[in-house]
C-alpha cells in the first residue's frame, strides 16, 4: 500500500500547488481477491469520490491511472480541474512520454508538458 500512496502523493502534490486549501483526505480498501484497491477522496466536508485501480499493476501503469482519475476526484469535490495548464485555465491531462507519465496540454498549442510529480 506504500508504494500506491507515493505514487498518489505525486499527483496530489500536482493538484493542490494551485490551492493549498484543497488538501482531501486520501483512504485506501485493502485490495479486493482480484488485486484492485478502492480509493477514497474526500474533501472537508466529508464529500467523498472513489475508484479503482490495480494495484499489481506496474509503477508507470500505475501512476498513469492515478494521474487520469485523481483529477477527475477534483473535478468532483471542487468544480475545478487541476493541474492547470501554465497560463491558461484548461486541464493538463496525463499521457506517457518517452515511457515517462507526464501532464500535457490537451490542445498541444505550444507542447507543453512536465513529468507527474514535478508540477511548477
Amino acid at each position: 500500500m506504500k508504494r500506491l500512496e507515493e505514487l498518489a502523493n505525486l499527483v496530489l502534490r500536482d493538484l493542490s500547488r494551485d490551492e493549498a486549501a484543497r488538501s482531501p483526505t486520501v483512504s485506501y480498501l485493502p485490495a479486493d481477491y482480484e488485486g484492485y484497491v478502492e480509493i477514497l477522496i474526500a474533501d472537508g466536508s466529508g464529500m467523498t469520490c472513489g475508484f479503482t485501480v490495480n494495484a499489481s499493476a506496474s509503477d508507470h501503469d500505475l501512476l498513469y491511472a492515478l494521474a487520469d482519475r485523481i483529477p477527475d476526484a477534483y473535478v468532483e469535490l471542487y468544480a475545478v480541474g487541476l493541474p492547470a495548464v501554465p497560463g491558461t485555465h484548461r486541464p493538463a491531462v496525463p499521457a506517457i512520454t518517452n515511457d515517462v507519465v507526464v501532464w500535457t496540454d490537451p490542445n498541444n498549442d505550444d507542447g507543453w508538458s512536465c513529468p507527474v510529480g514535478e508540477y511548477p
